[in-house]
């Protein structure tokens, strides 16, 4: 599990970041909805104070020698041209859409379709896409993008060009691995999560929900009894609800996107981070 750290300076009061987890993309399967990605994209790119993460499963990365594969389920572009290395396209394309935001993003987790065909095919394509957006956001070579399956990002904020009076956020960050088809095993295992990671946010992918919950947890801190506000969410997919759940038989999910706001300068904890979805 990595610990990743990012340092902003001369933050006041009411300095403001939009922060997009984009994760579940599933680039390359015909229920991928591309439009909105590339809204999503734009969003970013239009917004001097956006930022962004990448939650994992960003393409589908299933070959023809893969039991999962079926022809059916890919997406119009891919041509026959484009099946003797099935990752290799979706990896371009991904690429194609991703690279105008990529000096903008804060790290990458890697999710259970780029575990799998490394684990099975010896294809480390997580780390493709890892050095792919370094070197189209203009990174050095040891500069750390890579969480893994999940990880912690640690942002400092500070008043002044010195890292001193400074508030951190603490977020916590994880592909995911809650399924079933309705909202309770999801929220109870984020809230078993918000108890048990004391962190400021905690942000999932793969359940391809959006739902955002917040928890409390009491301490005590200079003689006072307090509550540490905590909130998670699911960072949303890009996949069609209605043709996912006709492949996969479960029920329809909105298509989504978590959008984070924060505000490090508010003076309450519990204002220094909303999450909203949009359509």
């Amino acid at each position: 599990m990595k610990i990743i750290r990012r340092d902003w300076f001369g933050i006041d009061r009411t300095t403001t970041y939009r922060l997009y987890p984009i994760g579940d993309i599933h680039l390359g399967n015909r229920a991928c909805d591309e439009a909105m990605l590339k809204r999503t994209v734009d969003a970013i790119a239009a917004d001097d104070d956006a930022l962004w993460l990448g939650l994992g499963d960003y393409a589908d990365f299933i070959g023809r020698s893969d039991r999962r594969f079926d022809v059916d389920s890919l997406a119009d572009w891919m041509q026959v041209v484009h099946l003797g290395d099935i990752a290799k396209a979706q990896r371009d394309r991904l690429m194609d859409y991703l690279a105008p935001i990529a000096p903008k993003c804060l790290g990458l987790v890697e999710g259970n379709h780029e575990r799998s065909i490394k684990k099975y095919y010896e294809r480390d394509i997580y780390r493709e896409i890892v050095s792919g957006i370094k070197e189209a956001g203009g990174f050095e070579p040891d500069h750390d993008l890579a969480f893994g399956y999940s990880g912690w990002l640690m942002l400092h904020y500070y008043r002044s060009d010195k890292r001193q009076r400074g508030t951190l956020l603490k977020l916590n960050l994880h592909h995911g691995f809650v399924g079933g088809k309705l909202a309770g095993a999801k929220a109870l295992n984020m809230q078993r999560w918000l108890w048990s990671h004391e962190a400021d946010l905690v942000i999932m992918g793969h359940s391809h929900n959006s739902a955002a919950q917040v928890e409390a947890v009491e301490k005590v801190r200079g003689g006072k009894i307090v509550h540490d506000h905590r909130i998670g969410c699911y960072s949303g997919s890009y996949m069609r609800g209605a043709m996912y759940a006709e492949m996969k038989g479960y029920f329809p999910l909105p298509l989504t996107q978590t959008v984070i706001i924060l505000q490090p300068g508010a003076h309450e904890q519990r204002d220094r981070i909303r999450v909203v979805s949009s359509a």
